[in-house]
């Protein structure tokens, strides 16, 4: 049997083109959508991509990020009363979609108005990836424990695990642009949501029982632009003008395409199998 991935925020751009990428290669992919004809009208939007090739390569497994019930149906390939065949590769681009804030409700009741405020980041869900991150070891936890005969086995086919968090997260990396830094802060919601799933990730890593020996992979793009779309298939996507970066070495850069980083996800640890990055904070930008 191939080799499957599983996806978690694949409507993301960053998560979607990864996706894409992966499909229009032939590789097999489950999908957790919360409105799956979203995540196929997205894929279907892709160049190259056609109802075809999802039926063939693509289950999409329908329900929340943040339910272990539903993390352990995207896990799990097949499995039968003897054995049980899990994906080799998560890949989660989860993250909550926000809007620029200037205001707040008034501090007092009896005036129904806004006031001002520090511009932020307001998002809907603002520990979205933290639960979805419990969900996904509480998941990994019920597996290994279920499904195998004992902790050796499940580590042998431990999936590997790659998030897609941000630059300007881990204190100490320089890795945020002077001119970018007031940007940065108006960011500190989401900010810290993804800080709690690295550190979820980090603290998982370090029990006895690793759930997550199959490795990590931490992906820190700079600040987002453009949609979710791929480049046609042997026209030139822009990814020689991709700088990568690592904690030890980081790249300082503005913005950086959400198609190039779904491209480099799907190079780097789909294609390549992401053994090299293990353990590393990547930084992409352009």
């Amino acid at each position: 049997m191939s080799p499957t991935i599983a996806f978690l925020g694949a409507t993301g751009g960053c998560a979607n083109a990864c996706l894409a990428y992966t499909l229009r290669s032939g590789y097999n992919a489950i999908a957790l959508a919360r409105t799956p004809a979203k995540l196929t009208a997205l894929l279907l939007s892709q160049p190259g991509l056609t109802q075809d090739i999802l039926d063939a390569h693509l289950r999409i497994i329908e329900g929340d990020a943040r339910d272990v019930e539903t993390v352990m149906k995207t896990l799990v390939v097949a499995a039968d009363a003897h054995s049980t065949t899990l994906v080799s590769l998560i890949i989660s681009g989860i993250g909550g979609t926000g809007e620029m804030v200037f205001t707040k409700p008034s501090p007092c009741e009896q005036i129904p108005m806004r006031v001002p405020t520090v511009p932020h980041i307001s998002i809907p869900n603002p520990n979205i990836t933290e639960q979805s991150t419990r969900a996904l070891l509480g998941a990994l936890a019920r597996i290994a424990a279920e499904r195998f005969g004992s902790f050796a086995d499940y580590a042998a086919v431990a999936p590997r695990v790659t998030i897609i968090s941000g630059a300007g997260i881990k204190k100490g990396v320089t890795d945020v642009p002077l001119l970018f830094r007031p940007l940065y802060a108006a960011l500190d919601i989401p900010h810290k949501d993804k800080a709690q799933m690295e550190r979820l990730l980090a603290e998982a890593q370090e029990k006895a029982d690793n759930l997550l020996c199959g490795g990590v992979v931490i992906v820190r793009p700079s600040i987002l632009g453009g949609d979710h779309k791929i480049a046609e298939a042997g026209a030139d996507s822009g990814f020689t003008k991709l700088r990568v970066g690592t904690e030890k070495k980081p790249e300082i850069g503005y913005t950086v395409g959400r198609a190039l980083i779904g491209e480099w996800i799907y190079r780097e640890v789909v294609k390549g199998g992401g053994e090299k990055w293990v353990g590393e904070g990547v930084i992409l930008t352009e």
